[in-house]
């Protein structure tokens, strides 16, 4: 016996639940005994085709409902009468709708009700899609979402196009970041006895004036959060908060989204900070911030940016081998013996490029002194001295999506929003509490 299936909608009466109002027949085909890994299940087109007809059936239903109840003119009182309907479109996860809805008027003041699904809800499209949207174009390249958006989709649709898919991910985080900023009076957490901080920042290339611009960016985090996978292999953490900036306001957004971000990590004025960044004044700036809102604070020099600064020298072998014995002091924390040593070195040299290259790493240290600690001593301990123990900031925020690929070019109104969006995405249940609020207003 060959054999079918049917799948039907039926829209029915809740208190009479034998009573079916409509009923539609949304797909019908055979049943076959499956062969390989293609006919087992439904094919995609097959599922997209389902999804298609189910939302026509209740987007049709649903917007029969929308003036259902509206009598009379809200201005003047008298009887709304029919007088045709008005197309609209609606876009959803996979699908686009072309829906009709009914248009309402008053014939004595000429008032109208709102007739299309942009007027009535703001948007065109669903909240899910943008949400998507938003999440991919914070993780992808505009284009590189629009084809993944394609490829589950089954088609190219207009609503994924690269364009679109920008404006959505800088309207949701530009929403994003006031929310932020909204939500940071009412912060409730559990009390930290203990913060770790880590400020970095990245240049990105930019159509402005300027060559390239910086982006901050900071995660917070508990000692306790920072876990080594079952084979110890690597690092990562199960809570943190980050902040990211790349606008130019005298670092308001970035000092601001860190202290939300410490706050949603329990920030009290009983905490203790550690904070470490690469020795930028403006990254200190950010930390400073922090001061007069915990209860103390160890500042520290990050110690892979110590450590790539002298490995990245290029000098001859011989001084180079010298180098590597000054490191070995600053890993001890003996900075006044590292910069003996480098007086030395510099002595020792005879080209006048390697002689300005130890003079600019001994600026450096010298300028960071009071922040170089013993790391060794801290290692030992199990203390943080290293911001590469947690991740680079830099590299999860800002390098991965914004400088993946040497073409792109950068606003600051195009890439801020962005920060913002990634800086939600890579905080602890930031985005899953957000997002509805995000991309409600957002069209």
């Amino acid at each position: 016996m060959a054999k079918g299936y049917r799948i039907l909608f039926q829209s029915f009466d809740q208190a009479e639940p034998d009573v079916v109002i409509t009923e539609q027949t949304l797909l019908e085909d055979t049943l076959n005994a499956p062969t390989n890994c293609f006919d087992f299940s439904m094919s995609h087109s097959k599922q997209i085709e389902l999804i298609q007809t189910a939302q026509d059936s209740i987007l049709n239903e649903k917007s029969k409902l929308i003036h259902q109840e509206k009598e009379k003119c809200p201005e003047c009182n008298k009887k709304l009468i029919k007088f045709g309907k008005q197309n609209s479109t609606f876009y959803d996860v996979f699908t686009d709708h072309k829906l009709k809805i009914q248009r309402l008027k008053c014939n004595d003041c000429g008032y109208e009700t709102k007739s299309t699904v942009r007027t009535f809800l703001g948007t065109t499209l669903s909240g899910d899609l943008k949400k998507i949207q938003a999440f991919l174009g914070a993780n992808f390249t505009y284009r590189e979402s629009e084809q993944i958006l394609g490829l589950f989709s089954n088609c190219d649709r207009v609503i994924n196009n690269h364009d679109r898919v920008k404006h959505i991910t800088e309207g949701v985080g530009n929403r994003v970041a006031e929310i932020s900023e909204t939500e940071k009076a009412i912060i409730a957490a559990e009390e930290a006895k203990e913060l770790v901080l880590n400020v970095d920042g990245g240049y990105i290339n930019t159509i402005e004036d300027k060559r390239s611009m910086e982006a901050l960016a900071s995660v917070v985090y508990r000692p306790e959060s920072l876990l080594s996978n079952p084979k110890g292999t690597r690092n990562y953490l199960d809570s943190k908060n980050c902040a990211a900036s790349v606008n130019d306001d005298h670092q308001e957004q970035i000092i601001s989204g860190t202290i939300i971000a410490a706050l949603r990590q329990g920030l009290t004025v009983n905490t203790h900070i550690t904070a470490l960044s690469d020795g930028a004044a403006n990254c200190w700036r950010v930390v400073d911030a922090l001061k007069p809102l915990c209860a103390n604070m160890t500042c520290i020099l990050d110690w892979f940016h110590l450590a790539m600064k002298i490995e990245n020298i290029s000098l001859p072998e011989v001084l180079k081998a010298k180098l590597s014995r000054i490191k070995w002091h600053l890993w001890r924390g003996s900075v006044d013996r590292a910069l003996i040593r480098l007086e030395q070195l510099m002595k020792l040299a005879r080209d006048e490029k390697h002689i300005e290259r130890i003079k600019k790493l001994t600026h450096y240290i010298d300028n960071n002194k009071e922040r170089i600690v013993n790391y060794r001593e801290r290692q030992k301990n199990g203390l943080v001295f290293t911001s590469n123990l947690a991740e680079s900031t830099v590299e999860s925020l800002i390098n991965r999506r914004c400088k993946g690929q040497q073409h792109m070019r950068w606003s600051r109104d195009g890439l801020n929003p962005l920060l913002q969006l990634r800086a939600a995405i890579s905080s602890k249940d930031d985005w899953s509490k957000k997002w509805k609020t995000a991309v409600l207003n957002v069209g």
